[in-house]
């Protein structure tokens, strides 16, 4: 026979269960409330879906779906409670998209998406023996950015709100661009590229230099003529940053990047050596006073240690879209808190990476001083597919509040885009 306290017990245990799960409008609602600090009665920004709670069966996947369009990779994780996340692989090449559908498509369908842990272990551990980098965690990080963004969806929540809360509500961006692989653009135009971030309120920019290891130590040496355009186009109160894209011997990017730290006041010097070289990093490290900023080419913890641990880099940069997505940036996060390293995020993809990105760094306590965005002119078509996306003021990005990454894709503009 149960007793009225006991009664009273599970009374109370039922109801919170109610209120976190969504159970109930009015629970929900406060919940809601008590959470974000919102008034009781306002209308939410979503429902939040009866999809989780006691007494139910666990929410399954029952698809994931790719849509490969405008130089982008989106993932879409369907469940059987009516909703679907999104997330988006850090590259759109037609391997990627394979590789989801034939491969990690059959860890996650038929699987509770709250598992979370055990579904990013299996999709990488069963795949390993591929390389632990590259393909495989690249395409990890849109099935993994999707199952997070389902999850807040099915609870009513941001993404930062289920992984650690918000350390910040907007963060700072620097707008980066590149000069050109193999056809450079003059040093004019790279100018007036800079000048046009600052113009939109922009108080940080990147020139990526794009060397690669492919043309290491250039001759004649491009980088000086470049920043120096740049920083007259900007002035001298716009933080610079300078991206090598690893095209430089430890010798050479030590001549360089003094130079540009003493005559253009550079802010941070972006992967002057190949990713493949911890010793020659912290040699560069070592004997400049310019901070070094490299990771983005690292893909899973153990990559960012090595470089953490030998390259002695001031901060690093990994992708949330590269190293397996939300739950294996935690991680990383973790790690480089340990070895006080602050975080500045590469991220060159306007829309879902970007949320992504976002809900990110508004869990972290070792968040740097900004991160890096894109330039939307040249996404217009991926950005139509965006019922809302992330919202730029005044040279900060916004984190969403809404639930899951925040951001809306409208699918049947990607269905249209595809064809389907």
């Amino acid at each position: 026979m149960t007793s009225r306290h006991e009664g009273r017990q599970d009374r109370r245990v039922f109801l919170k269960w109610l209120a976190l799960a969504g159970g109930a409008a009015g629970l929900a609602e406060a919940s809601r409330a008590a959470l974000t600090g919102a008034d009781v009665g306002a209308s939410p920004p979503s429902p939040a879906p009866a999809a989780v709670g006691p007494g139910r069966a666990p929410v399954r996947v029952t698809d994931v779906r790719t849509w490969r369009m405008h130089d982008a990779l989106f993932v879409e994780v369907v469940s059987d409670a009516g909703v679907a996340g999104w997330g988006e692989c850090g590259d759109d090449h037609a391997f990627m998209e394979r590789f989801v559908q034939s491969e990690l498509k059959e860890r996650v369908v038929g699987q509770d998406p709250f598992d979370g842990e055990r579904l990013w272990d299996l999709m990488f551990y069963r795949n390993h023996d591929l390389g632990p980098g590259g393909v495989l965690t690249n395409a990890i990080a849109g099935v993994d950015c999707a199952l997070w963004d389902l999850k807040g969806r099915l609870l009513g929540l941001p993404v930062h709100k289920l992984i650690g809360g918000a350390y910040r509500d907007r963060v700072r961006v620097y707008g980066s661009f590149g000069i050109g692989n193999t056809k450079k653009m003059p040093p004019e135009q790279a100018a007036r590229k800079a000048a046009r971030f600052v113009e939109k309120g922009f108080t940080a920019v990147k020139v990526r230099l794009q060397i690669r290891e492919l043309n290491l130590n250039p001759e004649p040496e491009i980088a000086f003529d470049y920043v120096r355009a740049v920083r007259q186009a900007i002035g001298e109160h716009i933080d610079l940053l300078v991206d090598a894209n690893n095209g430089y011997t430890a010798a050479r990017a030590i001549q360089v990047g003094r130079r540009l730290y003493e005559e253009f006041n550079i802010r941070y010097f972006e992967d002057p050596v190949s990713d493949q070289t911890d010793a020659e990093m912290a040699q560069v490290v070592a004997a400049l006073e310019v901070p070094i900023i490299a990771g983005e080419k690292e893909y899973t913890r153990w990559q960012l240690r090595d470089l953490i641990v030998s390259g002695n880099v001031d901060v690093i940069n990994p992708d949330v879209v590269k190293v397996g997505g939300i739950t294996e940036m935690k991680k990383i996060a973790a790690l480089a808190q340990t070895y006080q390293k602050p975080i500045i995020p590469h991220n060159t993809r306007p829309t879902l990476a970007t949320a992504a990105s976002l809900q990110f760094v508004a869990s972290i306590p070792n968040m740097g001083p900004f991160m890096e965005f894109p330039d939307i002119d040249e996404f217009t078509e991926l950005l139509a597919v965006m019922k809302t996306n992330v919202e730029f003021r005044d040279g900060y990005l916004t984190v969403p509040t809404r639930p899951g990454l925040g951001v809306e894709v409208d699918a049947e503009a990607v269905r249209k885009a595809m064809g389907r």
